[in-house]
């Protein structure tokens, strides 16, 4: 096959239709596509960004790309003012980077593969209309190995070499006999057949587990800690505690609280299962990280998590204000978290009483606004442990703080601003602009480091 996919003919949903080329896609094919994406869970919830996906598409198959600029996309899609200020109100470009995340994780799902592709490229709003990725057909088989007769026999076509620096191409030896004497074709082929099963062995194993290794500078900081520790880590998340009549209780008083109460099984079911979605949502980004990197790990609520606990291995915090822990650990830390009323609440730089991140929780669910988090990796003097926190004022700041921790592309580039040896401490506050409820990408806008 060449090289360029796009000028190629593909496998279209598993059948043997050969797929058009890129500048033959027709309009009814894309809109089909369309279709299948904003119907998916990735878009369906979200009033937002299938109404940016499908004008910005239905503009380009018109041939109006001339149109797909931030300020018309502002007032045509937003209902934004023809003179609305871009930078304050930063709804495009936040929204075509969601769709953008949202796109990739879309065709990462299995049975996508084979689909037509639809992309907005970075530094533009003009969509870009694509054959499915290349997938090996049957004939793209890789090398058959059969040991009959002690010859090593090569299926054709050629393999195709995985990328990886043990996986070169063996160059087998023609071993050239003269007429009368023995032939030692079958000692050196044995050997050779010995040991290409060997590279082709190494190969696999480090194709299965090459992936368990963190490679990336940003990561390697903040997780390998984590992940080469010899104990498990203790995720601890963050709870909704209640007393029994129902009422909230403050994070610090539901260990006494716990004592002076009879317990009964609704009270216990109250008090410790209820987990806000956001820290659920973080959680699951925090423990895939972890199970990608073959990390093993224990989970507890904040409510019933002991110190004794706490001293045993490495510790992730996920939550802020519904997070006793977090509460705890970050109080000697620079920056950390305060409650001004039940539900206006923040995070203080202790070095600095004249910054405040303030997010009011009464805010409408589906308004614009600009909620706050703590980012951390540090080794807590309190237990002895490594300690990773990551935890938001509010629901999306903790839900763009685990985003900001898991992804490296994230790490990786406050790292390269940063340029930390790996036996530093580090504390960040991250800000989040929320459009219609949806926290945009992380922004690091305070750090400290010791």
């Amino acid at each position: 096959m060449a090289s360029n996919a796009l000028q190629e003919l593909w496998m279209y949903s598993g059948t043997e239709a050969s797929f058009p080329h890129a500048d033959e896609i027709s309009r009814s094919a894309v809109l089909e596509q369309l279709d299948r994406i904003v119907a998916n869970s990735h878009f369906r919830h979200s009033k937002r960004y299938p109404s940016f996906l499908r004008f910005v598409v239905e503009e380009t198959l018109a041939g109006h790309t001339d149109v797909l600029k931030e300020r018309n996309l502002g007032t045509e899609v937003f209902g934004r003012q023809s003179d609305y200020d871009t930078n304050a109100d930063p709804i495009v470009r936040v929204t075509a980077g969601e769709i953008r995340k949202r796109l990739a994780q879309y065709y990462q799902e299995p049975g996508h593969e084979q689909e037509l592709r639809i992309e907005l490229p970075l530094g533009s709003y003009v969509p870009h209309f694509a054959p499915p990725l290349y997938r090996p057909s049957p004939a793209d088989a890789p090398v058959v190995l059969e040991a009959a007769s002690a010859v090593l026999h090569v299926e054709q076509p050629a393999p195709v070499v995985p990328p990886s620096d043990t996986s070169s191409v063996v160059a087998f030896p023609v071993v050239d006999t003269q007429p009368g004497k023995p032939s030692p074709r079958w000692p050196v082929l044995l050997a050779w057949n010995v040991a290409g099963l060997l590279l082709l062995a190494v190969g696999l194993y480090l194709a299965v587990f090459s992936h368990t290794g963190i490679h990336d500078a940003g990561t390697t900081f903040f997780w390998q800690p984590i992940v080469s520790s010899s104990t498990p880590a203790l995720v601890i998340i963050g709870v909704h505690s209640t007393d029994s009549q129902g009422h909230s209780l403050p994070v610090d008083t539901v260990g006494s609280s716990e004592q002076q109460e009879p317990q009964s099984m609704m009270s216990l079911m109250s008090r410790y299962e209820m987990v806000p979605i956001s820290d659920i949502v973080g959680y699951s980004k925090i423990t895939n990280l972890l199970t990608r990197h073959a990390r093993t790990y224990q989970t507890e609520g904040s409510g019933a998590a002991t110190l004794d606990q706490l001293r045993h291995g490495p510790v992730i915090l996920i939550g802020g204000l519904d997070n006793v822990w977090t509460m705890r650990l970050t109080a000697p830390l620079r920056f950390r978290f305060f409650a001004k009323t039940e539900l206006l609440n923040g995070i203080e730089d202790t070095k600095d009483h004249n910054k405040l991140w303030m997010f009011d929780n009464a805010l409408p669910a589906h308004g614009n606004a600009r909620d706050y988090a703590i980012v951390a990796s540090y080794f807590d003097t309190t237990i002895e442990q490594r300690v990773i926190v990551a935890a938001g004022v509010g629901r999306s700041g903790t839900v763009t703080a685990t985003e900001f921790v898991t992804s490296a592309d994230n790490l990786n580039a406050w790292m390269k601003q940063a340029n930390l040896s790996s036996d530093k401490n580090v504390e960040l506050v991250l800000s989040t602009d929320l459009l219609d409820g949806e926290p945009g990408p992380p922004h690091v806008i305070a750090s400290y480091i010791w």
